[in-house]
C-alpha cells in the first residue's frame, strides 16, 4: 500500500508543470527543516526552542558546506 501511494506521488510530481515544481522548493524545505528539529529534539531532549533552533543552524551550515566542497577553490596567480 505504501509503495502505491509513493509510486503515484512520483507519478503526479512528474507530470508536474516546471513552474509548480519551482514552488515547491520552499515549501519542501519547510518540511525538511520541521524534521531536522524533530530529531534534535529526539537527540537532545533537554534542549530549549533557542538550542534546538542553533543547532539546526549548525546542521544547515555543515550540509552547506558538503555541499560546496570542492566547488570554491582560488586560482593561483
Amino acid at each position: 500500500m505504501a509503495d502505491a501511494i509513493y509510486a503515484d506521488k512520483v507519478r503526479r510530481a512528474r507530470a508536474a508543470p516546471k513552474e509548480q515544481k519551482m514552488g515547491w522548493g520552499p515549501e519542501l524545505f519547510a518540511e525538511a527543516c520541521v524534521r531536522m528539529k524533530d530529531g534534535i529534539r529526539h537527540q537532545f531532549p533537554h534542549a530549549i526552542e533557542p538550542e534546538v533552533h542553533a543547532l539546526l543552524l549548525r546542521r544547515l551550515d555543515r550540509l552547506r558546506q558538503v555541499a560546496e566542497h570542492g566547488i570554491y577553490f582560488r586560482q593561483s596567480t
